[in-house]
């Protein structure tokens, strides 16, 4: 008997249990620096683009307020985002972050009762060992919450602090992978990187991995990355302000499940 049955479907509601593929829409990102072009409205963004992606990443602010437009057969599977950072601010931003702090807005089980198909949570690397730390324990912590809810939890790698250098980017994905493995995340999303790096974690992943991108890939780039092992790719919100983008994100649907 699979004592896990009940996260393998939720699973299924988000990476297709036919093809193994998925792709997934991230909206979180406007938590920490404010609603960018398209995402003004939410409720109007996740009525337009629903029915586009197999899930989509949220706050739980987002879903406790607009949970009628998300789950169900035809609209996307809501994945709930259980921590807040202020990393992806830079000095340019109206606050600039003077020190980087993670916390967490949420834990597996009030993700669950919010409707979440998934929690997510965020691994920074290149902040100091003393985050690091404390990012690996409090994930590690979720990962056994998750587990015994039956709730799949999904490790979103950003390799962002200042210690990660062009030299050491791909071995800083590859330590995350490996990190998260262990400590029991159900997939993993990766930014993205040379199809060398890609190749290698998705030659020894033991769970799904998913390639975050700011642009939408062509289909033959989309080919490439599940022929290196991928099982789907997140959109960030970048891509939701382009209004004729719509249509190709329909095509590149197709494409992933075709």
């Amino acid at each position: 008997m699979n004592i896990n049955v009940g996260k393998e479907i939720r699973m299924s509601d988000f990476i297709d249990s036919k093809d193994r593929h998925s792709l997934l829409l991230d909206l979180t990102t406007a938590s920490s620096t404010g609603a960018s072009s398209g995402l003004e409205d939410i409720a109007g963004t996740l009525q337009r683009v629903n029915t586009l992606f197999d899930g989509i990443i949220v706050n739980p602010g987002q879903l406790e307020h607009h949970a009628q437009l998300l789950g169900g057969k035809l609209r996307a599977a809501p994945l709930v985002r259980v921590d807040w950072t202020n990393a992806y601010r830079d000095k340019d931003f109206c606050l600039p972050a003077s020190s980087v702090s993670r916390v967490l807005l949420s834990g597996g089980e009030d993700a669950l009762h919010l409707g979440a198909t998934a929690a997510v949570a965020t691994l920074l690397l290149g902040f100091g060992e003393d985050l690091e730390s404390e990012n690996i324990e409090s994930i590690s912590l979720l990962a056994r919450e998750c587990y015994r809810l039956s709730l799949p939890l999904i490790v979103d790698i950003r390799p962002i602090g200042e210690k990660v250098t062009q030299d050491n980017y791909a071995g800083s994905i590859k330590l995350g992978t490996s990190f998260m493995m262990e400590a029991g995340a159900d997939a993993l999303i990766i930014p993205e990187s040379d199809l060398e790096t890609i190749r290698v974690i998705g030659s020894w992943s033991t769970v799904p991995v998913l390639v975050r991108l700011d642009t939408l890939p062509s289909p033959e780039r989309a080919d490439e990355l599940f022929a290196a092992g991928m099982s789907g790719v997140v959109l960030s919100e970048k891509i939701i302000g382009v209004v004729e983008n719509g249509e190709k994100i329909h095509i590149l649907k197709q494409v992933i499940h075709r």
